[in-house]
């Protein structure tokens, strides 16, 4: 029985090892690009701002409007009017009208929106990009710290490692009679706390994992390899030759010259006010009439040749008793008709409304280069500050990487000095916290020099020139 549970271990074991993907760097940043909620909002944003972006939107088309109306009314009558049809009105119409506005010139304010619009649509565009820029760098932080979180845990499991090693070669001393129990229990109190750093670090990088798969937009419990390595190439960068690509690729300041423009574009619209407009109404309208009632007909009542009386007395004028019937009829009718009209509009004096708009948007391009001019200076610190940092980081870096070498080769000899007896357990263990200490200092500069190389990218906007490349 315990056979076959180990055997059904073993296999769930292994299913669940071969279950887990590889990632490296670029396919993080692929998975990013493809799944990142924020990223997809931006995109939904480029796409209502690229369909606003047309003539249409903008007013250079007419507008053609039809309108169709039936009325049905029906109306008891007993005119005093005798020429008017008494008794029940059945009155039914269909009235239509097909109507084109068209704005034949509003002060040049069509063209005006029309390229608003375009700027509408490259800020959207720009703000996308700005995203995407933030979010790389996020992915591209994020796994380097995965990364450093597990080489500080190869390093800690290398460190319980040796304390293990220790232990056991004092517990056989103990047992030959070569040392005593206090060196036994000192030796594993030093394994224990190297085993509980070790459990530490490993929630630590199962956190940065899922921080990482949060970044990605994917399950929080997929467990990926990280298949790259904490390494850094040393490159040097020329202060002057990134401020002037700064400056003419970051994405921040693009957005905001785009931004100038639309302000730009603003004051042209409020300044459009101060001309006509001159609008076109053209069209059709007809209608379909239906009037059912009783209408009056006269019916002679009794033989022509018995009047009922003469006019004066005159025989060759008689008069005939005549008795009115209505016969209920159904008469229709139609109208049509065309119309054009211009209608000119011009607004020659609103309290100075339209003057206090204008300069109001002249202030507001003011503020704009204000702006402007505040965010290439903090840019320019914020370059300069990561310029120096980058600069400093690399030289730690060679530093951790010489001390690193140093505690690696001491951390031999004083093994074997120790195993020798030549060296005290006291002494083995400050040279083996050295050797861990210098371990984590390395990948941790490794890491901070990673971090001011790819702050230096996005502030340079080149941030996705290098996912393409």
């Amino acid at each position: 029985m315990t056979r076959v549970l180990g055997v059904v271990f073993f296999a769930l074991l292994s299913q669940t090892a071969f279950s887990q993907e590889t990632l490296t760097l670029t396919r993080a940043i692929e998975l990013g690009l493809k799944n990142n909620f924020d990223i997809q909002i931006t995109k939904q944003s480029i796409d209502i701002a690229a369909n606003n972006n047309n003539w249409g939107q903008a007013g250079r088309y007419p507008t053609i409007n039809l309108s169709l109306n039936q009325n049905n009314n029906v109306i008891q009558r007993k005119p005093a009017n005798p020429f008017a049809v008494a008794g029940q009105n059945i009155n039914d119409n269909l009235i239509g009208q097909l109507d084109i506005q068209f704005t034949l010139f509003r002060g040049f304010a069509i063209s005006v929106t029309k390229d608003q619009l375009q700027r509408l649509e490259e800020i959207s565009q720009g703000n996308s990009t700005f995203v995407m820029e933030t979010t790389l760098q996020s992915i591209i932080l994020a796994y380097y710290q995965a990364l450093l979180d597990k080489e500080n845990l190869n390093v800690l499991r290398i460190n319980r490692g040796f304390s293990k090693e220790r232990y056991e070669f004092v517990r056989l001393r103990k047992s030959l009679g070569g040392a005593i129990t206090f060196d036994v229990l000192q030796e594993q109190n030093n394994y224990l706390t190297d085993s509980a750093n070790v459990l530490q670090q490993e929630i630590r990088y199962a956190n940065t994992l899922r921080s990482l798969n949060l970044l990605l937009s994917d399950s929080i419990n997929r467990t990926y390899v990280l298949t790259d390595s904490l390494q850094f190439t040393d490159q040097a960068y020329v202060y002057d030759d990134l401020r002037s690509t700064m400056e003419r690729s970051n994405t921040n300041l693009h957005n905001q010259f785009v931004n100038q423009e639309i302000l730009r574009n603003t004051t042209r619209l409020q300044q459009s006010n101060l001309y006509p407009s001159l609008v076109l109404n053209a069209g059709a309208n007809g209608s379909l009439d239906q009037l059912n009632a009783d209408f009056r007909s006269a019916t002679v009542f009794g033989p022509i040749t018995n009047p009922a009386g003469f006019v004066g007395g005159d025989t060759n004028q008689p008069v005939y008793n005549y008795q009115p019937v209505f016969t209920n009829q159904t008469l229709t009718g139609n109208s049509y008709g065309a119309y054009a009209n211009l209608s000119l509009r011009w607004t020659l004096f609103n309290g100075g409304q339209i003057r206090r708009s204008i300069e109001n948007a002249k202030i507001q391009e003011k503020m704009g280069l204000l702006s402007i001019d505040q965010l290439k200076l903090s840019l320019e610190y914020d370059l300069l500050s990561t310029y120096d940092l980058y600069n400093l980081r690399r030289q730690l870096v060679a530093i951790t990487v010489e001390k690193m070498k140093a505690a690696e080769l001491n951390l031999s000899l004083a093994n074997e000095r120790y195993k020798n007896g030549a060296l005290s357990a006291i002494d083995l263990r400050i040279v083996q916290e050295n050797y861990r200490n210098a371990a984590l200092e390395k990948y941790l500069a490794i890491y901070s020099v990673l971090s001011a190389q790819t702050n230096l990218v996005r502030l340079t906007g080149g941030m996705l020139e290098r996912v393409v490349d």
